[in-house]
């Protein structure tokens, strides 16, 4: 919707009136919306009297968008029940709720009340990007330390490739062989066998001299075990992201009391963000349990259509049940089907149609 179109004069008598009257009050005078006199406020205050009034917009644009309460009150509750959020995973939230918000509109609104966007940190060579091609083809695991009070604690997280799912994780107080070996066990009792798991060299994970009793566990079991390149972090990427996001969204602002109240904080956590929290790296729609469950299609499906899936009863609110097949065709031609992410081969030619599992 479009309303009005002010020029730069304009723009600073009411400005000068937001001074006297508070700006939600002076935003009300002039019909507008208070967002867009939070942003012609920082750019005075950037630019100066002079230049601000000499300032000349690239092309005349569509005026001031108007904002209906509406949106506002949807844009301030999200980003308040979700404290971290950017604009963009603001917006994208909404999107699954059915409700249609621009990230500069959410952006706008989040700015006038205290949002500050965080300086962006220089950018490093993350190397040659890869993705798994389905679920449990192939899993990230690292180990994340940190303090409750003078205490040093670790917490291990378990990764899905494909749909960056968490799998398993756990709080220590040392790290040890068996505590790995437990978390990739509970996740293959839950969820099916993993193909592959990608660590990187620490002691739980790999032996400089012959092999440890992680290494001998997943030959037994039939699961690759690769290794990241020393010094070489990207390989990991997404697990490294994961822990970045648990450290900037929970451990790096929550004091905990003791480790049986951090437990608790980071299985709400973890639970939030496999079930609830958006995620950029799967389009900024998708929760990784929805990609990890197969149910992709029908998730951008409904949000498409406008049905709100967070709140409305469908198949995503009841929950969602773990994908039992999985068919992969190969360069070859020969076609795999995976059952709860074991592969049963289905071979070509004189051995067609014969399952070797």
């Amino acid at each position: 919707m479009r309303t009005k179109q002010f020029n730069q004069k304009q723009k600073l008598a009411i400005l000068e009136s937001a001074k006297k009257v508070g700006i939600k009050e002076a935003a009300r005078m002039a019909g507008i919306h208070y967002t867009s006199v939070y942003q012609w406020r920082r750019r005075f205050e950037a630019m100066g009297k002079e230049a601000f009034l000499s300032y000349k917009p690239a092309s005349p644009g569509r005026g001031v968008k108007k904002i209906t309460a509406e949106q506002e009150e949807a844009v301030l509750s999200t980003w308040h029940s979700h404290s971290s959020f950017g604009p963009g995973q603001v917006r994208n939230q909404l999107r699954r709720q059915g409700i249609t918000v621009s990230t500069k509109t959410a952006r706008q609104i989040m700015e006038a009340n205290g949002y500050q966007v965080p300086r962006k940190k220089q950018k490093k060579d993350k190397g040659q990007r890869f993705e798994a091609r389905r679920p449990l083809e192939l899993a990230q695991m690292d180990i994340l330390e940190f303090f409750i009070n003078k205490l040093k604690v670790y917490v291990i997280l378990f990764l899905d490739d494909f749909s960056r799912f968490i799998m398993g994780w756990r709080l220590l107080e040392e790290t040890s062989i068996d505590a790995v070996i437990g978390v990739v066990q509970e996740a293959i009792d839950r969820y099916g066998k993993m193909q592959e798991i990608l660590t990187d060299r620490g002691f739980v994970f790999y032996s400089w001299r012959g092999v440890n009793r992680f290494e001998r566990y997943l030959e037994l079991e039939g699961i690759d075990h690769t290794h990241a390149r020393p010094h070489h972090p990207q390989t990991l990427g997404k697990v490294e992201a994961c822990n970045r996001r648990i450290k900037e969204e929970l451990l790096d602002r929550e004091r905990f009391l003791n480790a049986h109240a951090a437990d608790a904080a980071i299985d709400r956590w973890v639970n939030h963000y496999n079930h609830e929290r958006t995620h950029q790296g799967l389009g900024g729609l998708l929760v990784p349990a929805e990609r990890f469950h197969g149910q992709s299609k029908q998730v951008v499906s409904a949000i498409s259509q406008g049905i709100d899936i967070v709140n409305e009863n469908c198949y995503a609110a009841r929950g969602i049940e773990r994908s039992v097949f999985n068919i992969v065709l190969a360069p070859d031609g020969g076609i795999t089907l995976y059952l709860l992410g074991q592969p049963i081969v289905i071979e070509r030619g004189a051995n067609a149609g014969k399952f070797d599992s």
